[in-house]
C-alpha cells in the first residue's frame, strides 16, 4: 500500500504541503458562502424611506420560468421548434415567527396598504402604489452578499398563526407578494449591471 507524500519541507514549519503540492488555501482566501438562514426584507417607501421588516426564517418563491410554444411543421412529424414565449415569476412567500419587535411594524404596514387598498374612494387618499421589496441575502459574517428587488410588488395574501390552547408550538406569520419580476442587486444594494 502506497502512502501519499506529505512533502513538509523546513520552511513550511509543518504547517501543511508546500506550495508545490497542490492547491491550498488558507481561510481568507476561500469564497465567503451565502447562508440561506439570514436574510433581511425591506419595502422602499415612496419618498425613498424604506420600511424594514426584518429577518425571515423562510423565503420560497424566487424563481423564474421562461416559457416556450412549440411549433410543428405540416409533413414533419419528428420535430418541433420552440419559439420563446412569456417570462413567469412566481409569487415570493415569506415566513417567520412572530416577535415583539418586528411583527407590529409588519401590521401597521399591512394596515396602511388596506387603507390605501379600499379607502381611497370615501376619504380622498391616493390609490395604492405597487412598491419595490428587497431582499438581501448575508454572508456568516452578516455581511451583503447578494440581493432581489421584486419590482411593482404588492402584498397578495398574509397568514397568521394557528392558535391552539393544546400546541406549544411556536407562533408563525407568512407573507405573500405578487411583483413583475425581480432585479438582482450587488453586495451594496445597488442593481447589477446598473
Amino acid at each position: 500500500m502506497t502512502m501519499p507524500s506529505q512533502n513538509f519541507n523546513a520552511a513550511s514549519g509543518g504547517e501543511g504541503p508546500s506550495p508545490g503540492t497542490g492547491r491550498s488555501r488558507r481561510l481568507h482566501q476561500y469564497p465567503r458562502a451565502a447562508m440561506a438562514m439570514r436574510f433581511q426584507v425591506v419595502v422602499d417607501g415612496l419618498e425613498g424611506k424604506g420600511l424594514d421588516l426584518g429577518m425571515w426564517s423562510a423565503c420560497r418563491g424566487l424563481q423564474v420560468q421562461f416559457t416556450a410554444k412549440e411549433i410543428t411543421q405540416g409533413g414533419d412529424y419528428f420535430t418541433q421548434q420552440l419559439l420563446p414565449d412569456r417570462v413567469k415569476f412566481s409569487t415570493v412567500t415569506l415566513e417567520r415567527a412572530m416577535t415583539r419587535e418586528e411583527s407590529p411594524a409588519l401590521q401597521d404596514w399591512l394596515a396602511m396598504v388596506a387603507r390605501s387598498w379600499t379607502g381611497y374612494e370615501f376619504d380622498g387618499s391616493e390609490s395604492y402604489q405597487p412598491q419595490s421589496v428587497r431582499i438581501t441575502l448575508f454572508d456568516f459574517r452578516g455581511e451583503p452578499v447578494l440581493g432581489w428587488a421584486l419590482q411593482n410588488a404588492y402584498p397578495k395574501d398574509w397568514s397568521g398563526p394557528e392558535l391552539n390552547a393544546k400546541s406549544n408550538a411556536v407562533a408563525v406569520e407568512k407573507i405573500s407578494f405578487e411583483h413583475s419580476g425581480f432585479l438582482r442587486l450587488d453586495g451594496s444594494g445597488a442593481p447589477l449591471g446598473a
